[in-house]
């Protein structure tokens, strides 16, 4: 635990489960304060108290990001309870079954919702107390998708595209407010939440997964562990003085 960052607080959305609780696991072994947050009242209270009984410090504020009075609560609650917020990452996202060339408006709509649309409303959030407080950071979780992606995953794809766009104008007009802002390009983590999109897809989601890690460039898909890894080095004192960066972490899947 890093004694530097005993006094932050994170606020990590989608991390109910699956990567994101890998995250907010993570930080809290770095020392942080997490303020866990999804559309699960029970798994996210789950999560908060093991958090808890591991003698870390931990809160659970249920929010759907595709809610502009849920994101605007969630920070809140967090300045509540732990008085700051230093750290925000934009982890929440859907990635449903898309129909090839077939998509309806109202799924396009709601991935944007919640993968862009609930992002920005956090990160406006976030901003304000950031500045008041003299700084802080703000890491999106982004995908290999928008650059290496077909129309089967058209909605997901653009969504996290328009999220690392977002990722560099923020980086940009945040550098006088010390807010770094960064982006790390996840490839493929067989999640429960993966695994579950591939069993529609292709009946046996793990099997499926198996079998693309071990084609894939390293030999295996990421790991939870690899994306929380990356997470907390840009929250640490090592990654100051980086911002609108795209940290990598895709096992040469894309760069």
């Amino acid at each position: 635990m890093s004694s530097t960052l005993s006094d932050r607080v994170a606020v990590i959305t989608g991390s109910t489960g699956g990567l994101g609780e890998g995250i907010a696991r993570r930080l809290v072994e770095e020392g942080l304060s997490v303020v866990i947050s999804g559309r699960r009242t029970t798994e996210g209270e789950q999560v908060a108290a093991s958090v808890r009984e591991m003698g870390g410090r931990a809160l659970f504020v249920k929010a759907d990001v595709a809610i502009e009075a849920d994101c605007v609560h969630l920070i809140q609650q967090a300045i509540d309870h732990f008085g700051r917020v230093d750290v925000l990452v934009n982890n929440a996202a859907i990635t449903p079954n898309e129909p090839r060339r077939e998509l309806p408006v109202e799924m396009w709509d709601q991935v944007f919702a919640v993968n862009v649309r609930g992002a920005f409303i956090c990160s406006r959030e976030a901003i304000r107390v950031m500045q008041r407080q003299g700084g802080g950071r703000i890491i999106n979780i982004g995908s290999t998708v928008p650059f290496r992606g077909t129309m089967e995953r058209l909605a997901y794809g653009c969504s996290k595209g328009a999220l690392f766009t977002l990722t560099k104008m923020m980086a940009r007009d945040l550098l006088q407010d010390k807010i770094l802002v960064n982006w790390i390009t996840v490839g493929w983590v067989a999640t429960p939440g993966e695994v579950h999109l591939r069993n529609l897809v292709h009946g046996d989601g793990k099997a499926f997964l198996d079998s693309i890690g071990q084609k894939a460039p390293l030999g295996r898909l990421e790991t939870v562990e690899d994306i929380a890894a990356a997470v907390a080095f840009l929250v640490s004192e090592e990654a100051s003085h980086i911002t609108g960066c795209d940290l990598n972490v895709s096992g040469g899947l894309w760069f």
